[in-house]
């Protein structure tokens, strides 16, 4: 089956301000469902290549591929999708410690979707107070929950 939309010759897209690998494309207007999954391939495909390459760079990191028997992924991820585009971010845990001033661990933020969408959810009025003073403390958090780029 050949798709109109040639998916192979697009260039994944990365924001360099981030601080953790993540990759994105572009989506056609109204993309057939053979288009999607072609494009979440190919993210998938970048993603899960990160994460190899990231294991066999950091051999001491504690991360491991996941047995895939019956169809699971070896790899965990966060995937976004709006009407023009999809990204995909491999993660390497799915949350991470956020500390006050102190050092004290205060609560915990994990990586989902409201992260994906710009916007980070806390519990706590502690967990806020702690990434408010503290503005480098969320790329912290962002590196350890993500393939650090």
């Amino acid at each position: 089956m050949e798709c109109s939309y040639r998916v192979a010759s697009l260039e994944l897209r990365a924001n360099p301000g981030l601080p953790f690998t993540h990759y994105a494309l572009q989506l056609p207007q109204e993309p057939s469902a053979e288009t999607l999954y072609s494009v979440y391939n190919k993210l998938y495909e970048a993603a899960a290549a990160a994460v190899r390459s990231y294991i066999s760079s950091n051999k001491d990191s504690g991360l491991e591929l996941h047995p895939s028997e019956g169809g699971s992924s070896p790899i965990s991820y966060n995937l976004a999708m709006t009407t023009s585009a999809m990204a995909i971010v491999p993660r390497r845990n799915e949350g991470a410690p956020i500390k006050n001033s102190q050092g004290a661990e205060v609560g915990s933020v994990a990586l989902n979707g409201t992260l994906l969408a710009g916007t980070l959810m806390v519990k706590l009025e502690d967990e806020w107070n702690a990434l408010r003073d503290d503005e480098l403390q969320l790329d912290s958090v962002l590196t350890a929950i993500g393939i650090p780029t």
